[in-house]
């Protein structure tokens, strides 16, 4: 089914009214069902209890099949079974869980007196797995839930879907995230099974399943040609869920905690791409064995290397493989290792000399060792590898070694630079077999260095997968990047030097390198060096970016300063510290053998901070700065000149005040640092440029055609022309609407939110992606021309999430995020008059009475019950007999609300009279003292009958009959259920006989009544 033709069936079914059930459960599983998911309900479950998430004879039945190759038996099963239930519900338990699914259950075998490993899935062979989809099945816990939809799989639960309505004003996926969260809490021996949840309105979305944590990130599937939901529905076909759940799904210790970490879209295309080509090649259907993989940076490429790298050292293809991690640069190594140990599965070694490579080849003959090794290529000489690359050579002419092994891998971190040079000629000598695979997010097309020549088949294969720019700004992957230039007259490099820079390749040259270079290059080097070190400039500067600091960044973001030299770095923290408090800022640099001699103010800065931290090791001080910028309040600015430019990845900084010459894909990378996504809080990272090179973009990033970067940077303008298209879109929403600030008026503008499908959660995006750009907009004169405008869209958001959404505007993370918002337009009369005048009216017996006080006008008081009676009865329909009766009467008040010729006073009156009747029949169930499921029923012969105190009586004997089956787990009792169907049978007789109704009657009210007694009688 196409995108296209996906949203026209929901939008038929919204079309309908069909309620969250029927548009969304349905559609989800009538679409797993044809992905070969078997439907079975839920009271038809080979559940023993309803404590008990598992469904014990289908593991048995799974247990049995897939592990026939082995001698298992009663016993052994019965100790699989024991494993899985003792393992905990924290976060021990949920990793042990997950280990077992990923490699079996290791079992002793008593006959044999041998441990083997009794798997639970069968990962090859789709066919011999049973793979069951139900809904609404209850688990008690705690509490007792719903889930809308559970996936399980060889009996054992692993997928929760949640469901929310389209077509409900105030719901959207994040409630049903939450709910997710919510049912983490209730039944946690439920939830260290289930490793995902996916949380579905008209978009879905998917996350790790992690009780322990309260915020999980989630993220959006996406296939070709297909809408959210049924690209989420691809994802959850049995191949590819159990895929994820073996290769792309770990335990991840981040900042200190666990958390799990599962496989973005793309990094799982990518990945499986790279497999696929080893396999097809080893097969013998394609010579093809290298690909380049150009994914925009932040997209995750560490993560998709890893992911592929760890599916290939379990593929039995590659028979106990060697796979190489090849770097080019400290801070690339530093973040690979820190990964790979952040992660639950094989862990790499560090080959960090010419002795331990050479020990590493040698191994077994010279065929070398097996694993995973991390290879930082600027620490070996060429000569050093020419002498080894010749023995190798020799040895190879004879017998099998790393050379012509083929079950070899390298992974190329950052394809381009030294990859093309004569070290990067001799590894791949050495590994002259090998498989190689490049991933890059900025790709070279030099002469003499082509990444794409390199890694890929030109021109019918110029990469094997791509992940564009904008790609993952849509994606939410990344955040765009905004470049501003500042002090141009006084401190931007001149126009011959810029240039001089722009054409000449120095900027490639580590600075500890620089000094070997021809004499013309260096005197243009040091001609920018002079005006980068200057400390009057330098000091301009720093009172520039502190003061910029202060007043957009300070509290919410992080920075980084990026100098044109070590010099320049220790000489911005000195002047720095003039500005800000000392602990503000902290230098991060090299400290090389000979800076004692040569360079005395970077050995004396270095000194002191020794002298500062006890004497400690200047690289151990140099970690603990970026551990505390990353986890930390303090430092807030770290100044910097080559470190950190290249796989840095903290969320919290967002911008870079850049007085370094830049060009190609170091400029890219090192602007790339600040594009990572922040809680939904950060619309853009942000280049402050002090030298100059970003005024001469096209010509800096001239090797890339203008498709490639397109969206990579952009001007600080680009923002304005965004915060001008999107309160002009938003704008057109309330045409005809006077711009004033009379409640009114704001009315009005909430009934054109609230009468069409969708209007009100699109003007709430746009809003808060307004409200973004005008926090990052500073003091720009834009800003005063749509001052007003954008001072009555923020009265048009209090006045919707107060009266419709029924939450406060001001939740503190919008005091820390927001500001000037806050400052200079929720501090406006206007708006301080109307959030005082807003009335706060609380739900309770009196809530009625308080309407009447608070709130004047009659069109804003049907408007209050309304929304009020959405949130409580259509959004907690589930949660008491009262609101699931009241469903159809507030149904038919929203379709009220919807017309054009909207009736105030008829909304408010049968508004009014609900909220009396839903009072009256909770104060009705409290005096007769009735449970949830004895006044289900009533409320369901009341229907249909004339109240009576006979009819009461008749659901009193009723309960009096059902109540020795109403223990928990009934359901799953197949004798229980059938004798509880019984009784209901009898008692519809009965009353059939009593009040004379038709046989189409009765069966109706034998299927109300059961709904009621498996909702309710389980509580």
């Amino acid at each position: 089914m196409t995108s296209l033709q996906g949203e026209k069936e929901l939008n038929w079914m919204l079309k309908m009214g069909f309620t969250e059930k029927r548009l969304i459960e349905d559609y989800i599983i009538q679409k797993l069902t044809e992905k070969n998911w078997k439907f079975v309900p839920a009271d038809e479950l080979e559940r023993e209890t309803l404590e008990e998430p598992l469904l014990i004879p289908n593991l048995v039945r799974a247990l049995k099949g897939i592990n026939r190759d082995t001698s298992i038996g009663d016993e052994e099963i019965n100790k699989v079974i024991n494993e899985l239930k003792l393992a905990s519900s924290g976060i021990e338990g949920a990793k042990k869980i997950l280990n077992f699914y990923k490699f079996g259950v290791p079992v002793k075998f008593e006959k044999e007196k041998i441990v083997e490993s009794i798997q639970l899935f069968d990962f090859k062979k789709l066919k011999n797995n049973e793979f069951t989809a139900t809904r609404q099945a209850s688990y008690h816990g705690r509490e007792r839930i719903r889930t809308d939809i559970v996936l399980y799989i060889n009996g054992l639960p692993v997928v929760n879907v949640e469901c929310k309505n389209p077509a409900n004003i105030s719901e959207s996926w994040l409630n049903a995230y939450n709910q997710i969260k919510d049912y983490e809490r209730l039944v946690p021996e439920l939830y260290k099974y289930i490793q995902l949840g996916v949380a579905a309105e008209k978009e879905a979305r998917y996350f790790p399943v992690v009780p322990w944590q309260e915020e999980t990130r989630v993220h959006e599937w996406r296939e070709e040609g297909r809408n959210s939901i049924d690209s989420q529905i691809e994802m959850l076909s049995p191949e590819t869920l159990l895929d994820i759940i073996k290769n792309f799904l770990f335990f991840r210790i981040e900042f200190g905690n666990s958390t799990k970490v599962i496989t973005r879209y793309m990094q799982y295309r990518a990945a499986n791409k790279m497999v696929d080509r080893v396999i097809r090649n080893l097969e013998g259907k394609e010579d093809k064995d290298k690909g380049l993989i150009w994914h925009w940076q932040g997209s995750g490429k560490t993560f998709t290397m890893i992911f592929a790298a760890n599916k290939l050292y379990y593929l039995s293809h590659l028979e106990n493989p060697t796979i190489f991690f090849i770097v080019d640069r400290i801070e690339l190594e530093d973040q690979l290792y820190n990964e790979f140990y952040s992660l639950d599965l094989v862990k790499p070694e560090i080959i960090g000399s010419i002795k331990e490579l050479k020990k590493l080849l040698r191994f077994d003959d010279y065929r070398s060792k097996r694993g995973v090794f991390i290879i930082l290529i600027h620490k070996f000489r060429p000569e050093e590898l020419n002498e080894l690359q010749e023995e190798i050579e020799r040895i190879s002419k004879h017998k099998e070694t790393i050379m012509n092994r083929k079950n070899i891998i390298a992974f190329i971190d950052e394809g381009h630079r030294t990859q093309y040079g004569l070290l990067a000629a001799q590894m791949k000598a050495i590994l002259k077999s090998a498989f190689f695979f490049a991933l890059t997010g900025t790709p070279i097309a030099k002469r003499g260095r082509d990444t794409y020549v390199e890694f890929s088949y030109p021109p019918e294969e110029p990469y094997l997968d791509r992940y564009f720019v904008t790609d993952s700004i849509k994606d939410g992957f990344t955040v765009k990047i905004v470049y501003q230039p500042r002090l141009e007259k006084e401190v931007h490099l001149k126009k011959d030097l810029l240039e001089a820079f722009l054409e000449s390749e120095f900027e490639e040259l580590p600075e500890e390198m620089r000094e070997t270079v021809e004499a013309h290059v260096k005197k243009r080097l040091n001609a920018i060096k002079v005006v980068l070190e200057n400390p009057g400039r330098i000091k301009v500067i720093a009172e520039d970016v502190a003061q910029h600091f202060k007043e957009n960044i300070d509290g919410k973001f992080k920075a980084l300063v990026v100098a044109g030299s070590r010099n320049a770095c220790v000489n911005y923290k000195q002047e720095l510290d003039k500005h800000l408090p000392a602990k503000y800022s902290e230098v991060v640099l090299s400290y090389m053998q000979d800076d004692r001699r040569k360079r005395k103010l970077i050995h004396q800065y270095v000194a002191e901070t020794r002298a500062r931290y006890g004497g400690l090791n200047y690289e151990d001080i140099r970690k603990d700065f970026i551990e505390k910028f990353k986890e930390e309040e303090y430092p807030k600015i770290l100044i910097v000149t080559e470190m950190l430019l290249t796989g840095f990845d903290v969320p919290l900084l967002q911008i870079m005040y850049l007085d370094k010459p830049l060009k190609e894909h170091r400029l890219l990378q090192a602007v790339a640092r600040t594009n990572r996504p922040y809680k939904d809080l950060k619309e853009a990272g942000i280049v402050i440029d002090y030298v100059g090179v970003l005024k001469e973009l096209k010509k800096a990033l001239e090797m890339y055609s203008e498709e490639d970067i397109k969206g990579a940077l952009l001007d600080y303008g680009k923002l304005e022309e965004e915060f001008c298209a999107l309160i002009n879109e938003i704008f057109k929403i309330f045409q005809g609407i006077q711009k004033n600030y009379n409640r009114e008026t704001l009315l009005q503008a909430i009934e054109v939110l609230t009468a069409e499908e969708g209007k009100g959660k699109e003007f709430q995006v746009n809003y808060k992606n307004l409200r973004k750009i005008f926090e990052l907009l500073g003091p720009a004169e834009l800003k005063l021309k749509y001052f007003e405008d954008y001072k009555w869209l923020s009265a048009i958001y209090t006045y919707y999430m107060k009266t419709v959404i029924q939450k406060p505007f001001d939740e503190a993370y919008v005091q820390k995020y927001y500001d000037k918002t806050i400052r200079f337009v929720h501090k406006s009369t206007e708006i301080e008059n109307l959030e005082k005048e807003l009335p706060v009216i609380a739900f309770d017996d009196k809530y009625l009475e308080a309407l009447e006080e608070k709130v004047k006008s009659r069109e804003e008081k049907a408007a209050n019950i309304l929304f009020t009676l959405n949130r409580l009865v259509l959004v907690e329909r589930h949660r008491n007999p009262v609101y699931e009766s009241l469903v159809e009467k507030v149904e038919r008040l929203l379709e009220l609300w919807k017309e054009k010729a909207r009736d105030y006073e008829r909304i408010y009156i049968d508004g009014a009279d609900t909220i009396t009747k839903m009072n009256n029949l909770f104060s009705r169930q409290r005096s007769l003292g009735f449970s949830d499921v004895e006044y289900s029923m009533l409320l369901e012969l009341e229907k249909r009958i004339s109240k009576g105190e006979d009819l009461v009586t008749l659901v009193q004997e009723f309960s009096r009959k059902l109540e020795k089956h109403m223990f928990t787990g009934w359901l799953n009792q197949t004798t229980v259920r059938k004798e509880v169907e019984r009784e209901i049978r009898r008692f519809v007789r009965r009353i059939k006989g009593k009040y004379a109704f038709s046989f189409d009657e009765m069966n109706t009210l034998h299927k109300k009544l059961t709904e009621c007694v498996e909702n309710y009688g389980t509580q």
